[in-house]
This record gives structure tokens, C-alpha cells and sequence, in this order.
């Protein structure tokens, strides 16, 4: 019979598998830890449920990853989208919110030609900026921010536009319509919960009539502008006549006051006059009839010329004492 040796049976390596697992535990439970930046805000979901709160900056701890779920919005940027801008020619990062850039693009004729208030067509654009009002409605009210924005302020442009006049639109009401927009479209945003607040509504400067009545937009705006510049030349016009007429008038009444005025001091003086000499006619009245007869002689010689003539003399003489006054 044979012994029966036994073979050495090769040991088992064992693994650590608890200290493993145990460092894996910890790994898995420093997930939890998650940072907010000071321009963002961040809202947890937990096994798909939205948490009450926003997470402000900083650092936090929640439940490890998988069963929470982290999404952040930067708060401070603004977003912007375009009204009546073709959607090939955006650029899509700053749409999304990237820039704050003006949006270039091509003009989307059907998207850009809106209906104004005395009945004529006008091709329009807008930029339309906002940022961030509410996280929760911002994040889970809408699956497209951007283009509820789009479409809430497409619908204010329209109904301002609507109301107003090309020129208006054209020049001085631009400011107006901008502010009316911005009004219009917030108050869309708020009904719809989009969580964004509208900072500002920006008219494109690519804006007149569409191509076709291009040509004849430009004849109309020629023909009103030189309707204004007759009625200001006619009203210039008009003021210089009136102020001419005016001077005029205050010549006149100045020198009929200046006549008046002479004549009754000539008056005056004669009437002193007359009274004086009747008091001295009282008093002699020879001396005083002589007196005037020599003042009107004084008066009235120098203007005549005078002939003296002597019977004896062949010739007559002339002594020209005065000449007559012209």
C-alpha cells in the first residue's frame, strides 16, 4: 500500500475588502460636498423631487451623488435674445446667455416686417436683454427660456407697433415704443412664470419700410419733409412781417405822441402869451398897440422886399432891407 502523502495546499490571498470599502464609503460620502460661486445660485433635487430654497455662495454638503442632483444659474449675466433676426444668422452662445454683445444676424423678412399704426408695413429688429429674477421658475417653469422671451416680446412689439405711427417709429418715439415693449413683455414673463426680468428692449438700426416700397417710402418722407420745411419757412415768414408791422406801428404812435406833445406846448405858450398882453393892453393900451405893431412890423418886413420911393427921384430906389424868406 501506498502512504497517502498530502500535497501543501496553496494559501488564499486575502484582499482588504472592509478597509476598501470603507474608503470607498468615505469617497462616495465627500460627494455630498458641492461649492456655489458668488455670481451663481444653485437649487438641489433629491431622488427627482425639487427642494424648497435656493443655495446661496458658498460651501454646502447634501446627500451623497446620484441621490441629489445640483443645477446652477449664473444670476448676475445677462441673456438676450433677438426679435425679427433669422435664426441661422444668431449666435446661439449669446442667446443663450454668453454676451451681452448686440445679436448680428440677417434680417427674417416674414419675422421682421410688423404692422403699423396708420397701415404701413415696416421692417423692424429688437434686442431684448434680461437676466435671472426667480432660480425655481427660471430652471423648471420653462423647457426654453430664451424663446419664451422671444415670443413674449414679438407679441408686445406688435401690439405697441400696432398703436404707433412710422414716423413716430422712425424718429422721435423710439425711446417710448422701447419702454412700452419692456412694460408689455415683463408683464407676459410674470403670468407665464418665466422667473427672468427684462433689463432694457433695444430697436435695431436696420429699420425702414421693406424693399418693395422702399422707393416710394422715400418720395413720401421727401414730400412731408418738404411740407415741414414750407410751413417753417411760411411761419418764419409770417413772424417777420409781424415784427416789421410792429416796429412800424411804434414809430408811428411815437411820432404822433411826439406831435401832440409839440402842439400842446405850442398851444400852451400861446394861450401864456395871450394872457400876458391882455393884462398889458390893460394897463396902456397905446403903448401896447404900438408895441404890437412894431413886433408884427419885426416879424413880417425882413420876408418882404421892400421899395422905397422918393417923388423927386427920376428912378426908384431898392434898398433891399430883407429878402423875402423862401
Amino acid at each position: 500500500m501506498r502512504r497517502n502523502r498530502q500535497m501543501p495546499r496553496p494559501t488564499k490571498r486575502r484582499l482588504p475588502w472592509r478597509p476598501l470599502l470603507a474608503w470607498l464609503a468615505v469617497a462616495y460620502a465627500l460627494t455630498g460636498f458641492y461649492s456655489v460661486e458668488p455670481d451663481e445660485r444653485a437649487v438641489v433635487q433629491r431622488c427627482g423631487r425639487v427642494l424648497p430654497g435656493v443655495r446661496m455662495p458658498g460651501l454646502h454638503f447634501g446627500l451623497p451623488y446620484g441621490i441629489d442632483r445640483l443645477a446652477k444659474v449664473k444670476i448676475e449675466e445677462q441673456r438676450q435674445v433677438a426679435v425679427g433676426i433669422g435664426r441661422s444668422g444668431r449666435d446661439c452662445n449669446a442667446a443663450e446667455g454668453g454676451s451681452a454683445a448686440p445679436m448680428k444676424g440677417a434680417l427674417d423678412t416674414g419675422e421682421a416686417e410688423w404692422l403699423a399704426g396708420d397701415e404701413n408695413l415696416i421692417v423692424l429688429s429688437a434686442d431684448v436683454r434680461y437676466e435671472v429674477e426667480d432660480v425655481h421658475q427660471y430652471l423648471f417653469g420653462s423647457a426654453d427660456v430664451p424663446a419664451l422671451v422671444e415670443r413674449a416680446a414679438a407679441a408686445a412689439l406688435s401690439s405697441v407697433i400696432a398703436s404707433a405711427g412710422v414716423d413716430d417709429i422712425l424718429t422721435g418715439g423710439r425711446d417710448a415704443i422701447q419702454a412700452e415693449v419692456q412694460h408689455a413683455a415683463q408683464e407676459t414673463l410674470r403670468r407665464w412664470g418665466a422667473g427672468v426680468l427684462i433689463r432694457s428692449v433695444l430697436l435695431g438700426d436696420r429699420t425702414g419700410p421693406p424693399l418693395e416700397a422702399a422707393a416710394a417710402f422715400k418720395d413720401v418722407a421727401a414730400a412731408r419733409g418738404d411740407r415741414r420745411r414750407a410751413i417753417i419757412e411760411a411761419a418764419e415768414y409770417a413772424k417777420r412781417i409781424v415784427q416789421q408791422a410792429e416796429a412800424e406801428a411804434d414809430g408811428r404812435l411815437e411820432a404822433s405822441e411826439g406831435f401832440a406833445q409839440r402842439t400842446t406846448l405850442l398851444a400852451t405858450s400861446g394861450a401864456e402869451r395871450f394872457r400876458l398882453l391882455q393884462a398889458a393892453l390893460a394897463s396902456g393900451r397905446e403903448l401896447m398897440l404900438k408895441r404890437l405893431i412894431l413886433e408884427t412890423m419885426e416879424e413880417v418886413l425882413p420876408r418882404l422886399k421892400k421899395i422905397v420911393l422918393d417923388r423927386r427921384a427920376s428912378e426908384s430906389v431898392d434898398l433891399e432891407i430883407g429878402a423875402p424868406e423862401p
